[in-house]
Formats: structure tokens, C-alpha cells, sequence
């Protein structure tokens, strides 16, 4: 049996972008077999400059009632949908002419969440291979804890509509609604793969919505809401180590002290952190002990937890309160703060 694949293209005010976008899904080596674009009640004729495709596309364009982000969007154009796969493209991002063609090649050899390989473009010159080193996730392993510490899926993915509507698709976030999907996906048993060559073209800007908001409090967000639904132990424990990388001593408040005993101090004085100049020792029911230790320069949380009892985690506090781990007991947890936007000037 073929499967069927159709896209939506979530866009606001997207006037400007939205013709390159969709001559890229008509000039591709595989068509698709649906494109609904959906017009998130833009300010501009978004949705009449979308329509005029309608005679070279197997298009259909609609407007939301009121503006509801991204997430819904995308949410109410995956409902439009009829065929067997979804697959996202942003308005004001691009398919190379071959993207459906690996991405669906990909799928057949590992149904599940195929996230594209990306090229990067300023809009001006050649699209660029994409070098960052979050590309080389996933790594053999756990995915779901990989993809707990770090959002290795690009925005571009494909998935099976059946599981989607499983797990309820889309729903209302501030920020992070891919993110949150894409974790809900892989704990209902989706694989994550990727095609072998690179073929979505995302569009690094300075003013583009990934640029509006703080990373961390976004991301941090998304995590709290899958710790709050999710029962089990081990990906309990690495959410936490995941918000923990991200809030730093923020992520004590609310815990109970506990003191540092003598076998701590020594795991401490291990790391090269002085147990003479710890401030507090916080008890937490999945991570074991959150010390935090005063430096010359600052701050260090150190982690102990496990049986027996070894240091997980250690690293400075930097700015915003975030940690940069230096030293943790598995590396596929190390969050990778790598992103497409780093080839901005």
C-alpha cells in the first residue's frame, strides 16, 4: 500500500516568505499528496497570496477565528488532513527538491518521527550545510532521555497521523509546542530516525519567533509538563537532571536540607570541589543530593545520587542560572545547547 503524506504550513503575516516556501513543496521529485496551509489570522493577505497556488497544488487554505500560535496551527491544519503522514513545514522555511523523497525513503526503513537533516540559509547566497553538533542525535540508547536533555528533532519532521491523533495531537503551550510533541511521540513508542542527506532549508533570521523568547524558561516549561504526566522512575530522574541543567540552584527551591555527611565530602574533594565551602545540601526524591558549593568565582552544583552513592552531575553556574555540566556520570544526558542560529553574526 502507498502511504500518503501531506504537509501544513502554520502562517502569519507570512506575505513576504510564503511563495518560496510553497513553490518549493511543487517542485519536488515525490508530490505530495496534500498541503494545507493555514492562515493564523495574519494581519496581511496571507491567506489570498497562499491561494493563488491552489491551480498547481493539491492545496486547501484555511483562517483561524482568532490568532492562536503556532500550536494551533499547526493543530487545526493536521485536521484537515486525510493522509497517512504529516509533515511540517514552517513559512518561512523551504524544502530542497528532494525532501519528500528522502524523508518518506526514510520512513519505510524506520517508521516512526523522521527528523530531516538540515541546511541553513540567510536568504541571501547558497544554502549551507548545517554544522552544530546537536546533529549527531541521537545517539545508541535511550532516545526518550536523550531527547529529554535535548531537542535533537527539527521542526521539519514527519510522523505517522494515526499516532499523533493518540496522543492527542498539538495542544496549548507558550513556547516549545514541537518539543512537547515530540516527547509525548517518543514515549508512545515512536523511533526517531534521520534521512541521510540534508534536505530541509531553514531560514536563520534575527527577528524569526525562535528569537523572541528565553530558551531556558521555555524549555523548562515543556519539562516541568512531561514530569507532571509521567510515572515512569528513570524518565522521571532524567527530566529533573534535564531542568536541573537548565534553572540551577533555582531548581532547590522547595526541597528539603539535608546535611553533607562525611562519605560526601569526600565524593566532593573526588570532583575537586571543597566540602569546607559548601552552602546547602538539598534532598530530592529522584536525583539524590543537590549540593551547592561556593567558588572564587562563583557557584558549582554538584549531583549525588545512585547506588552506590557517585557523583551525576557537577558544573558552574553561568548566567541566568543555568549550569554547564563539566563533569556527568552519562554523556547522552549532557544538554546540547547547539543551534541552526549560531551562524548568525
Amino acid at each position: 500500500m502507498t502511504v500518503r503524506v501531506g504537509v501544513v504550513v502554520p502562517a502569519m503575516n507570512s506575505v513576504e516568505f510564503l511563495d518560496q516556501a510553497l513553490g518549493s513543496i511543487a517542485t519536488q521529485t515525490v508530490p505530495l499528496d496534500e498541503v494545507v496551509v493555514v492562515d493564523d489570522y495574519s494581519d496581511d493577505n496571507t491567506a489570498a497570496h497562499a491561494r493563488r497556488w491552489e491551480s498547481v497544488l493539491p492545496l486547501r487554505v484555511i483562517r483561524t477565528e482568532r490568532r492562536t500560535g503556532i500550536w494551533g496551527g499547526r493543530r487545526a491544519g493536521i485536521a484537515e488532513l486525510t493522509t497517512d503522514l504529516v509533515m511540517q513545514l514552517d513559512a518561512d522555511d523551504m524544502f530542497a527538491p528532494h525532501h519528500v523523497e528522502v524523508m518518506r525513503d526514510a520512513y519505510n526503513r524506520c517508521p516512526g518521527l523522521v527528523s530531516p537533516r538540515p541546511l541553513t540559509w540567510t536568504g541571501q547566497g547558497p544554502w549551507q550545510q548545517a554544522d552544530y553538533s546537536k546533529a549527531r542525535f541521537p545517539l545508541p540508547g535511550d532516545q526518550l532521555a536523550q531527547l529529554l536533555c535535548t531537542n535533537y528533532v527539527l521542526v521539519g519532521a514527519m510522523y505517522p497521523r494515526k499516532l499523533y491523533e493518540e496522543i492527542s495531537g498539538y495542544r496549548r503551550t507558550r513556547f516549545g509546542e514541537d518539543w512537547d510533541l515530540w516527547l509525548r511521540l517518543v514515549a508512545a513508542g515512536a523511533t526517531v530516525s534521520k534521512p541521510a542527506e540534508a534536505s530541509y532549508v531553514y531560514r536563520v533570521r534575527a527577528t524569526s519567533y525562535s528569537s523572541l523568547f528565553d530558551k531556558d524558561v521555555a524549555q523548562t516549561e515543556v519539562l516541568i509538563r512531561f514530569l507532571d504526566e509521567c510515572d515512569s522512575p528513570v524518565h522521571r530522574r532524567v527530566a529533573k537532571l534535564a531542568i536541573l541543567q537548565r534553572t540551577g540552584p533555582a531548581f532547590t527551591e522547595g526541597l528539603p536540607a539535608r546535611p553533607v555527611t562525611a562519605a560526601h565530602e569526600r565524593l566532593l574533594a573526588d570532583a575537586g570541589l571543597r566540602p569546607d565551602r559548601v552552602r546547602a545540601a538539598y534532598a530530592d526524591p529522584e536525583l539524590g543530593l543537590v549540593v551547592r558549593v561556593g567558588v572564587d568565582d562563583g557557584e558549582h552544583i554538584a549531583v549525588l545520587g545512585g547506588e552506590p552513592e557517585r557523583i551525576v552531575l557537577t558544573g558552574p553556574v553561568l548566567a541566568g542560572g543555568r549550569i554547564e555540566a563539566d563533569l556527568i556520570e552519562d554523556e547522552t544526558l549532557r544538554r546540547d545547547r547547539s543551534s541552526l542560529r549560531d551562524i548568525l553574526p
